[in-house]
């Protein structure tokens, strides 16, 4: 019978051990179907990420950087980058253009406790993971999207690393003073550097232009002994030698165009994978049964979780922010992770 809370053994997989049962890896909060805790939940810095969720269609926002951001009723009504309205249009002006705001009369002691009691959960029973900063290939996309970034960094690599020094530095500033109140479990990066097919950059310009921010920053977990996890999306094992070799302990979302077998044999228990599974295919076919989400969820678990090191990371991605269709296929997948994954280990 399970004695460990969802927090103790979603953290018992992140330091390398087997756990009692197959976590699953909460992006949003409650599991849907599952009536206890989520084993993690993020701690938003509020004065850096402001009110992000939540929106109403075509609603929106500006970052600290100037960047408008607008809720896209198709993916839930997440926020995405306001198409084709980027406000740097040349890296060599990036000095004009990229102004960090004064931070001299933050209180980040304050900032923290406000977000601390927003928690819907005692932190005993919830793993919190801080995570905002390290996405600095985002940040150049999303400053001059993905045509003119992605030049730049090829014809300009030492504009873009003077570009990254300066947004590095301040959000390294922050997180060093907030993570001293919140004093988080898990400490997060989150940066998608690849498309389901393809990586976005070479390994070579990644260990360049990338990889010594990653590791500055994964420093504070590092120095703190805690777990580092990376958010990384697409086909981007490629990267995770380096990532590993920085201390980066655990991978979500791990999709099914990486050779996760080849990754599990290669890291072992060392590099957690949290993923395995994509509402793909038959899965999103208007006809698909509940029995059909079940079975799928039993062929992720069996193919990847058998040595530990998993957790379970996926969902359906709504088609709007009301999406019952949506919430029903995601309330039964959760299910079936809770059930199966509970006998999983016996």
């Amino acid at each position: 019978m399970a004695h460990l809370t969802p927090k103790e053994n979603l953290l018992r997989v992140m330091n390398g051990e087997i756990p009692e049962w197959v976590p699953s890896y909460s992006y949003y909060g409650p599991l849907p179907g599952v009536d206890e805790e989520p084993p993690n939940m993020s701690v938003m810095n509020s004065y850096l990420m402001g009110n992000r969720m939540g929106l109403a269609p075509g609603q929106g926002f500006t970052d600290i950087w100037g960047v408008p951001y607008e809720s896209v009723n198709a993916v839930g009504g997440f926020p995405l980058p306001k198409p084709g309205v980027f406000i740097l249009d040349d890296i060599r002006k990036w000095r004009d253009v990229i102004k960090a705001p004064d931070i001299s009369h933050v209180d980040w002691e304050q900032v923290a406790k406000t977000d601390m009691e927003k928690l819907p959960y005692s932190r005993d029973k919830v793993a919190l993971l801080y995570g905002p900063g390290g996405g600095y290939f985002q940040l150049l996309m999303a400053f001059m999207g993905f045509t003119e970034g992605l030049c730049a960094m090829y014809e300009e690599p030492e504009e873009v690393k003077e570009l990254f020094d300066y947004v590095h530095s301040f959000y390294l500033g922050i997180a060093k003073k907030y993570i001293e109140y919140v004093k988080p479990d898990v400490l997060s990066i989150g940066d998608d550097t690849a498309s389901e097919r393809v990586p976005f950059v070479s390994v070579e310009t990644f260990r360049d232009l990338l990889l010594p921010y990653y590791d500055d920053f994964a420093r504070l977990g590092r120095d703190r002994a805690i777990p580092i996890n990376f958010h990384n999306c697409g086909k981007s094992g490629v990267y995770f030698n380096d990532l590993v070799r920085i201390g980066v302990t655990s991978w979500e979302p791990v999709q099914l165009s990486n050779d996760i077998h080849e990754i599990q044999k290669k890291f072992g228990r060392h590099l957690v994978i949290g993923g395995g599974w994509e509402g793909r295919g038959r899965l999103v076919e208007p006809d698909v049964t509940d029995e059909e989400i079940r079975e799928s969820v039993r062929v992720a678990l069996d193919s990847y979780a058998r040595n530990g090191g998993f957790m379970f990371a996926g969902a359906y991605t709504p088609g709007s922010i009301d999406d019952a269709r949506t919430k029903h296929m995601n309330e039964v997948l959760q299910r079936e992770v809770y059930d199966y994954g509970h006998t999983f280990y016996k």
